[in-house]
């Protein structure tokens, strides 16, 4: 080779580099490729020209194929032709050229998800979108707000039905009704934060979602399935005695739970003295208990909050539920009146234990004498849902139920000595009920603000009467008695509740409501007719009051980073009675830090206040209890509540985990001295009589729940404390509250067997309570003593060595049921055998002391309500 030739070459292998690494936006490119994708023109400028790409193929879609010849253009004209049409922006860092999606204008999109069947609102069903890794849920009716890009694709989701995949740029609409099917598989009974979303992913803390399903699926009582028996199995939830369908949350009593029916508060929420809840499962959609950690728009109450909602009707068909069982019928009915824009729900339910012991006494032989039992309890649920436009939506609701319990015995009787007839009459009634009614209006103001606008109706009543006739003419003896007790609570209340969301970040409630309060706690008079006695008649009344509760409130939901989230909130509210203004500033906040794989660490704190007092016997809560204000002397119960968690859920969302610990301090609670009672109590100065104190409850609560397949259920684990001091009872020192268990224990099982069996199964245990027993007695006079002091001339006197100083024995309990079910072309069919209480353990509902008068010594005696109870019950579904 000539020495020419050989510099050449030299100069062409020092030019090259230079040509293949010293590249700029001006760089002349010639190419020409013909049909091959995007990504081999960047493998090609690589190879050729030393221009390397870099990207996601998850974002960036390289795969058009293009045909292109190009001679000496400049790089970056060449690029912007070849990516701009595909949405793909390119820069270079360093000497790589990077590409992302071209960004686009964000859309707020908003509406609501539902049932693809019957048009029924989804509460809770997940919006996400992956791609920025954002999401939100519904609201509790069914609303979404969620801002993205065009490009995004939306993901929607809820438990038992399919998910959806939805692609903005497909719509040129920002409002959309999104329709989700239910999936065919098998049934699943689920108790999580939410019902479309997981532990991890919610800020709040310290509230439990119960569906339909979980209730129905739980053992039966005598045939009936129990809304507040199923809350009773959630750890830091006790029912008290055993049976009774009560709540005490984290050491509270009873009348520190606010109850709400579709938005309206709730007073006694039991029948059956308390063995059965208010309401027919049937028509429940959703319920969600908040043990702590209560959000902003909540207030009023110190332990809990049980928000239920009822079913809305279904928009396109007619369908319903009967059943009947060995106490009790029901049925539920629903369905379209103007397809696809006015639905309705109607559900009845009665007991009839009369009926049975009426038809049972026909049977014998009564003689003269005939006793005659009118006992029974019935409530009435209808609703109706009116679609005005795609943006106004009007629910109207009412609820009506009672309990009535007459008892008479009549009929004549011959006296031996003077042959004369002798006549007899008695009568003692009892009754309590509900009457509750609802107007709300739903408005969607624009893609991120929504309203809702209630007016509610809240009425509990009680009232018994008792009449006693006695006349014997020979002699001319006669004595008539009759006497009634009667109280009344009403509430009217105006509530506006805006649902406000500006970005994904942020999600902010505000609201003002204000409620008229209405108290009648007490009126009674007695009547006493004798033939040889001046006729007496008496009536007395306790307080009418009204107090007037205002509030307003603020909470917003704020991701702070992307592992941090709060829920930050303030609740303002006063109180006005008899001329007295209280008030009281509520700050919420609720704090949420995701650790590596997707545990979550949660913290909160809460204050509550309460303005008003239940006047309740020292054993148990009974419908005889009366509401009242807060007075003078006795101002509103308030408390502060810090609580902090550990939580996950599995990444298939089979299994969920959560650890909860709290610590409570209560102010301005009250006790009493004495037993109190309607009968035995001036209600008119019920606040003299009160003693005024403080309370603390702590502990901790372990829920392992798992969630889907054949065998679903969960375990529950409570630890906790809960004790009480009063300057003026048990010479000021602590004691334990009457509701403290150490120990709680449930263990919930549901399996489903095969195409038609199904069986659940519930096990609790828990340890005794606490109760006050003398330590030693000696004889005294027995004149004033609940002795008899004609025929016990001394009788023993107690002497205590502080109040709750014993416990009771460990209560515990298994209850099962199997269910048999026929699937038919439009209807189906089921028998329910349940066994409660299956090996008959004799768990105590009131402790008393027992006298042996020969023996002269007293016994502790338990009385027990509930021994094991087989029931059926039979269910058409169509």
């Amino acid at each position: 080779m000539s020495l020419a030739g050989k510099l050449l070459t030299v100069m062409l292998f020092i030019a090259l580099p230079l040509r293949v690494l010293g590249w700029d936006w001006q760089t002349k490119i010639t190419l020409e490729v013909k049909d091959q994708p995007l990504s081999a023109v960047c493998d090609l400028l690589g190879k050729s020209y030393g221009i390397n790409f870099s990207y996601s193929r998850d974002l960036v879609n390289l795969s058009r194929k293009i045909t292109v010849t190009v001679h000496q253009q400049k790089l970056k004209k060449l690029l912007q032709d070849l990516l701009a049409p595909e949405g793909i922006v390119f820069a270079r860092v360093g000497d790589v050229i990077v590409l992302t999606p071209a960004p686009h204008p964000a859309r707020t999109f908003s509406g609501y998800v539902q049932d693809a069947a019957s048009g029924e609102k989804l509460p809770g069903a997940t919006i996400f979108s992956p791609t920025h890794q954002q999401g939100t849920i519904t609201n509790e009716y069914g609303f979404f707000s969620f801002t993205t890009t065009d490009t995004a694709v939306i993901v929607v989701s809820y438990i038992g039905y399919a998910t959806q995949k939805i692609i903005p740029a497909n719509t040129n609409n920002d409002y959309l009704t999104i329709a989700l099917t239910p999936t065919a598989k098998l049934k699943e009974v689920i108790i999580n934060a939410d019902e479309g979303a997981t532990l991890q992913d919610q800020t709040q803390m310290s509230k439990v979602n119960i569906s339909a399903n979980t209730v129905n699926a739980q053992p039966k009582l005598l045939g009936e399935t129990d809304l507040l028996r199923t809350l009773q199995s959630v750890p830091g939830v006790s029912g008290g005695m055993d049976g009774v369908a009560g709540l005490h949350v984290r050491g509270g009593s009873p009348d520190q739970n606010l109850i709400l029916l579709d938005g309206s508060p709730i007073y006694n929420f039991s029948h059956f003295f308390g063995v059965f809840s208010l309401l027919n499962t049937d028509v429940i959609k959703n319920t969600d208990l908040y043990k702590g950690a209560f959000p902003a728009r909540f207030g009023g109450r110190l332990s809990s909050v049980v928000d239920i909602t009822l079913k809305d009707g279904d928009m396109k068909n007619f369908h319903g539920n009967a059943a009947i069982g060995l106490i009790s019928a029901k049925f539920d009915l629903e369905g379209p009146i103007i397809k696809d824009k006015t639905s309705f729900v109607l559900s009845a339910r009665r007991s009839y234990p009369d009926i049975l012991y009426n038809s049972i006494m026909k049977l014998e032989d009564k003689g003269s004498s005939r006793l005659n039992l009118n006992a029974y309890f019935y409530d009435i649920n209808a609703k109706v849902n009116h679609i005005f436009s795609p943006k106004d939506r009007l629910y109207l609701s009412f609820y009506k139920g009672e309990d009535n319990m007459d008892v008479k015995q009549e009929g004549n009787g011959i006296v031996a000595d003077t042959a004369n007839i002798i006549s007899q009459f008695d009568r003692f009634k009892v009754g309590w009920g509900n009457t509750i009614g609802a107007i709300r209006w739903n408005h969607i103001y624009g893609p991120r603000l929504f309203s809702n606008i209630s007016l509610n109706y809240s009425q509990y009543v009680f009232n018994t009467a008792m009449g006693y006739m006695y006349s014997l003419p020979a002699a001319n003896e006669k004595a008539e008695q009759a006497g009634r007790y009667y109280s009344k609570m009403e509430t009217a209340g105006l509530k506006a509740d805006f649902d406000f969301r500006p970005q994904p970040r942020h999600s902010i409630r505000l609201g003002t409501a204000w409620t008229l309060n209405f108290f009648k706690p007490g009126v009674s008079s007695f009547v006493d007719k004798g033939s040889n006695v001046v006729p007496l008649d008496t009536v007395a009344s306790g307080p009418v009051s009204t107090g007037l509760e205002m509030l307003v409130y603020g909470e917003d939901e704020w991701q702070l980073t992307p592992s941090l989230f709060a829920n930050i909130g303030l609740h303002a509210s006063g109180f006005l009675v008899s001329g007295r203004f209280y008030s009281s500033l509520q700050p919420r906040l609720g704090l949420r830090y995701m650790l590596p794989h997707n545990w979550a660490v949660k913290l909160s704190y809460t204050h509550m206040n309460q303005y008003i007092h239940l006047l309740s016997n020292n054993i148990t809560s009974l419908p005889t209890d009366i509401w009242v204000p807060a007075t003078e002397r006795v101002g509103p119960m308030s408390s502060r509540q810090i609580a902090a968690g550990i939580c996950k859920t599995s990444n298939e969302q089979k299994w969920e985990f959560s650890v909860e610990s709290y610590y409570k301090s209560m102010h301005n609670m009250i006790e009493y001295t004495e037993p109190t009672g309607i009968f035995s109590t001036d209600v008119l100065n019920w606040d003299q009589r009160a003693s005024i104190g403080k309370g603390w409850s702590y502990g901790g609560e372990f829920l392992a729940a798992k969630k889907k397949g054949s065998t679903t259920g969960w375990i529950g684990y409570t630890l906790a404390w809960s004790n009480r001091q009063f300057p003026d009872i048990n010479n000021g020192k602590q004691y334990p509250y009457k509701y403290d268990r150490r120990h709680d224990i449930e263990v919930v099982v549901n399996q489903h067997i095969s195409k038609n069996w199904d069986a659940s199964a519930s096990w609790r245990f828990t340890t005794g309570a606490p109760l006050t027993l003398p330590v030693s007695s000696y004889e005294g006079q027995g004149t004033g003593s609940p002795w008899d002091p004609v025929t016990s001339p001394t009788v023993p006197i107690d002497r205590y060595s502080g109040r709750y100083n014993y416990r009771t024995e460990v209560s515990h309990r298994l209850d099962i049921s199997i269910t048999w079910s026929k699937q038919k072309k439009h209807w189906s069919r089921s028998w329910s055998f349940s066994v409660f209480n299956v090996y008959n353990q004799m768990n105590s509902f009131y402790y008393y002391v027992k006298r042996d008068d020969v023996a002269r010594q007293r016994y502790l005696s338990k009385l027990v309500i509930l021994p094991m109870l087989p029931s059926i019950s039979y269910a058409v579904k169509f």
